[in-house]
C-alpha cells in the first residue's frame, strides 16, 4: 500500500501539518487534560476498516475505526515466537472472516534491551512482515505496537504477546487503539537518563504521560475515552501513584491499570505507557 492509493494525499501538505504538530507538543502538555487538536493526517485502511495516524515505519500514532466497526483486544495465551505468531493472527483473522488488513495492533516480548542500532536490526524484518500484509502506507506503518523485554522470565526470543483487530461492532461504543510510548524524546534522548530515584521516574512517567496525551488529543480523545491503561516499568514506583499516575489519567484508572514488571526495549530506558479504548478483549488459546 503505498500513499499514490490514498485520495487527496499531497506529501508536502503532510510534512506541512507533522510540522506544525511537532511544534505544538510543548502547549499540549502543559494543557494536557484539555487540549484537543486535529490530527496531522489520518490514512485509510479500506480493507481493514479503520483510519490511523503516521508516526513512523515501525508504529502508528493510533489507530480509529470506521462507523460501525470496533477494535477488539486479544492476549495469547501462551505467547508465541514472533513468526508463529505472525501466522497465528493471519489465522485468526481468516477463521472469522476478516482479511489480514484488519490488523490494527502488536504487542510484543523481548528478551532483553537492546542498543538502538540493534533495535533498528530487530525492526527490519517486523517492517517487511507489515509491507508483505499491506500495512506499510509509503513510509507509515498503519499498526500500533508496543514492544518492552520483562524484567523476570523473559522469553527466549522475541515473542507476540497480544494483537488487536477491527471487526464489525457489536455494540455502539467508541473504541480504539494508542501506541505505547517510552521514555524516550523527540531526540532519541533518554528522560532523567540513568535515574531511577523517586524524581526521575517522576520525570520518566510525566513525559510518557504528556505523550499518550498529546496522541489522545490527536485523535480528538481525552482520558475520560480510555479503558485499559498497561505501564510498563522495573524501577520502583510506588510512591507515585497517587502524586503523578492517577491524578493525570483520571477516570482511566477506574477499571485499574495493569503493572507489568518490564522495560523499554532500549537499554537505559525505564517506563512504556500503552492505552486503548475497547468493548471486547479476548484470551486466544494458541495450544
Amino acid at each position: 500500500m503505498s500513499s499514490s492509493r490514498v485520495p487527496g494525499f499531497n506529501r508536502r501538505r503532510f510534512l506541512q501539518s507533522l510540522s506544525l504538530v511537532a511544534g505544538a507538543v510543548p502547549a499540549l502538555q502543559r494543557v494536557a487534560h484539555a487540549a484537543r487538536v486535529n490530527p496531522p493526517a489520518v490514512f485509510p485502511v479500506e480493507a481493514g476498516h479503520y483510519r490511523f495516524v503516521p508516526a513512523g515505519q515501525v508504529f502508528c500514532s493510533g489507530v480509529l475505526p470506521d462507523e460501525g466497526f470496533e477494535v477488539i483486544h486479544a492476549i495469547l495465551r501462551p505467547y508465541l515466537p514472533l513468526a508463529d505468531g505472525y501466522a497465528f493472527v493471519e489465522a485468526h483473522l481468516h477463521k472469522i472472516g476478516l482479511p489480514v488488513q484488519a490488523l490494527c495492533g502488536m504487542e510484543l516480548r523481548v528478551p532483553a534491551a537492546m542498543t538502538f542500532d540493534a533495535f533498528r536490526a530487530f525492526n527490519a524484518p517486523y517492517i517487511a512482515q507489515l509491507d508483505k500484509w499491506e500495512l506499510i502506507n509509503g513510509n507509515y506503518s498503519a499498526i500500533c505496537r508496543t514492544n518492552v523485554a520483562p524484567a523476570l522470565n523473559a522469553p527466549r526470543e522475541a515473542v507476540l504477546h497480544a494483537f488487536s483487530y477491527v471487526a464489525p461492532a457489536s455494540a455502539n461504543s467508541s473504541t480504539f487503539c494508542v501506541s505505547g510510548t517510552a521514555d524516550i524524546d523527540n531526540r532519541g534522548k533518554i528522560v532523567a537518563a540513568g535515574d531511577t530515584s523517586v524524581s526521575g521516574m517522576r520525570d520518566k512517567l510525566k513525559y510518557v504521560i504528556d505523550v499518550i496525551t498529546t496522541r489522545l488529543a490527536e485523535m480528538e480523545l481525552e482520558w475520560n475515552d480510555v479503558t485499559q491503561v498497561d505501564l510498563f516499568a522495573a524501577a520502583d514506583i510506588s510512591d507515585l501513584w497517587t502524586s503523578t499516575i492517577l491524578p493525570a489519567i483520571g477516570s482511566a484508572a477506574r477499571p485499574g491499570v495493569r503493572l507489568h514488571h518490564a522495560r523499554p526495549p532500549i537499554v537505559g530506558s525505564e517506563v512504556e505507557l500503552e492505552v486503548r479504548g475497547v468493548a471486547q478483549e479476548l484470551t486466544l488459546r494458541t495450544t
